[in-house]
C-alpha cells in the first residue's frame, strides 16, 4: 500500500461528501433517508466545509515524504476521526434514523480507519 496512491482515494472520499454537503445538504442526505430542517442543513453544511477542507489537506500532502512526522499526525487524527464516526452512522442506520443507503457511510467510516490505521500502526521499514 502506497501513501500517495490511498492520499488520492481519500480526497475523492471527502470531496464528494463535502461537496455534497456543503452544495446541496437537503437533496444528498434524503439519499440516505435523513429529511433537514434549516437547523439542520446549517450543520450538515458547515461538516461538508470542515470534510472538503479535510480532503484539500490530504492533496496538498498527498507528494510530501511519508517519513515527514505531520504525516503521522494527519494519519492518527483521521484515524480517531473514523473510529468515532462508525458507531455514530452505524446506529443511526439500525435504528432508522438512515435508510438502508446508511451502510454506505458506515463502510465507508469502516474503511477510512482501516486505511489509516494501516498507515499510523504499521512498523517502519
Amino acid at each position: 500500500m502506497k501513501l500517495p496512491t490511498f492520499s488520492v482515494i481519500w480526497v475523492v472520499l471527502y470531496i464528494s461528501f463535502g461537496l455534497g454537503l456543503l452544495i446541496i445538504p437537503v437533496q444528498f442526505m434524503a439519499t440516505y433517508g435523513v429529511s433537514l430542517d434549516s437547523n439542520g442543513t446549517l450543520m450538515a453544511r458547515v461538516l461538508g466545509a470542515a470534510l472538503t477542507a479535510y480532503a484539500l489537506t490530504f492533496y496538498f500532502n498527498r507528494n510530501i515524504p511519508v517519513s515527514d512526522k505531520g504525516w503521522y499526525h494527519l494519519l492518527l487524527a483521521s484515524f480517531i476521526y473514523n473510529v468515532l464516526d462508525i458507531p455514530i452512522v452505524l446506529m443511526a442506520t439500525l435504528n432508522g434514523v438512515m435508510n438502508s443507503m446508511g451502510w454506505i457511510p458506515v463502510g465507508l467510516h469502516v474503511f477510512l480507519a482501516a486505511t489509516f490505521g494501516y498507515f499510523v500502526f504499521k512498523k517502519p521499514k
